[in-house]
């Protein structure tokens, strides 16, 4: 079988443009599922073009809830932020929530026209602008943008505030993207991971209560951002391509 490398080469050699791939690639490559594995103290999942989650490692379980109660149709991170059940805490008057949200939208954009032969992401598209008036005033912008590296300040329902880069790594051979929860070198944020990772799992949250608790922390009127380095206050999003 042809690689897509090898497939893109053909084509062009051939003189033609390469045919666009019907729907986004959902085999996560082992080598992947291997990495997620040794990242014991790092949150990381995989999500295909659509924001589905595919694949996750224990930790991110955290920050998640365990997907694996959650049918697979239903795993799905951009549909968590904009259903109405899950807008809560006020979270939308947050800068950082909004332009998270807007760069998200504009990711599904891309791939929508990534993959116009998928009738998933169509059905997806279609449901949350008949549910959230929200994602069809941020869709109708027709912004088009890719998920890159994203600084984040979230409350955990569990730990409390933590902050972290969420880094964005593109898998060329399947067009998946793998997320990673970067913590500050000696910050409480890194600790916190930690005293996660030696958490049990029984303790980790529900699916739902992960959607909508671990968002972008709205600060205080009196509060100082912080830096990633600095945040947290020792005793301790869920989104995502971040």
């Amino acid at each position: 079988m042809l690689t897509i490398d090898e497939r893109e080469y053909l084509f062009r050699i051939a003189g033609e443009n390469p045919l666009p791939s019907l729907r986004p690639n959902r085999e996560v490559p082992p080598a992947i599922r291997v990495l997620l594995d040794t990242l014991t103290e790092t949150p990381a999942y995989v999500m295909d073009a659509k924001y589905d989650v595919l694949a996750w490692n224990r930790l991110a379980t955290f920050f998640t809830g365990d997907l694996s109660a959650v049918p697979e149709s239903r795993r799905n991170l951009i549909r968590w932020m904009f259903l109405p059940e899950n807008d809560t805490h006020g979270r939308w008057g947050d800068p950082d929530t909004v332009s998270f949200a807007r760069a998200s939208v504009a990711d599904l954009r891309a791939a929508y026209a990534q993959y116009p032969g998928d009738p998933d992401i169509g059905r997806l598209v279609a449901e949350l602008l008949d549910a959230s008036p929200r994602f069809a005033e941020i869709w109708a912008a027709h912004e088009v943008e890719v998920r890159r590296r994203i600084v984040k300040r979230v409350d955990h329902p569990i730990a409390g505030p933590v902050a972290f880069d969420c880094q964005v790594l593109h898998i060329p051979d399947t067009d998946q993207r793998l997320i990673i929860y970067c913590a500050e070198p000696g910050s409480a944020t890194q600790e916190t991971f930690r005293r996660l990772a030696r958490t049990p799992l029984s303790e980790a949250p529900s699916p739902h209560t992960a959607a909508d608790d671990c968002h972008p922390r709205v600060p205080a009127a009196a509060e100082t951002p912080q830096r990633p380095d600095t945040a947290g206050t020792g005793s301790g999003p869920l989104e995502s391509r971040g």
